[in-house]
């Protein structure tokens, strides 16, 4: 992973809502910082369809078509990439490795995210894509409260998009 110098490898750790918008959350391997990545309501939607789908078709282990062809080509997914900014729109690229070296192709957000969910990869996200968006859980910085912290982001992750709106900001 070292290979893409300037990306930060997290884990997706779930999806939530703010008041404007959902976002996916990812932490980094010790966990100190949440980062928000900003989707769009379409990416959610398309995220869980597929997702659920995935889940009641009771696949599991078997192999489907995608599957069948990184094995006839030889190839397996080694990365996800994400770039960009929220204001700009991300860019993002799923990794393949082969015999004959790394491709990265461009595909959609929804494709990325999904493809690192499939294959249980972290997902390398640009230090410009970080910078963009602010830090959830600021547990580093030795003013916070990090139980009071938790408490509100329990607190924000539990309440509905309804209930958002009734809150000043």
């Amino acid at each position: 992973m070292s290979e893409y110098p300037g990306f930060r490898f997290l884990n997706i750790v779930g999806f939530t809502v703010d008041a404007l918008q959902p976002l996916a959350l990812f932490k980094d391997e010790a966990e100190e910082s949440t980062f928000p990545l900003w989707l769009e309501m379409g990416d959610v939607l398309s995220i869980t369809a597929e997702l659920v789908t995935t889940r009641l078709s009771g696949k599991g282990e078997k192999k489907d078509l995608l599957d069948a062809v990184l094995d006839a080509v030889g190839c397996r997914v080694a990365n996800v990439l994400i770039d960009g900014t929220a204001k700009d729109g991300y860019k993002a690229d799923v990794c393949l490795e082969g015999e004959s070296g790394p491709l990265c192709i461009r595909v959609g957000l929804v494709t990325a995210i999904l493809a690192a969910i499939r294959f249980k990869l972290p997902v390398g996200i640009s230090e410009a894509a970080l910078a963009s968006s602010s830090l959830v859980d600021q547990s580093g910085d030795p003013d916070v409260d990090l139980a009071e912290g938790k408490r509100l982001l329990e607190m924000l992750e539990k309440m509905s998009p309804e209930d958002m709106g009734k809150y000043p900001m």
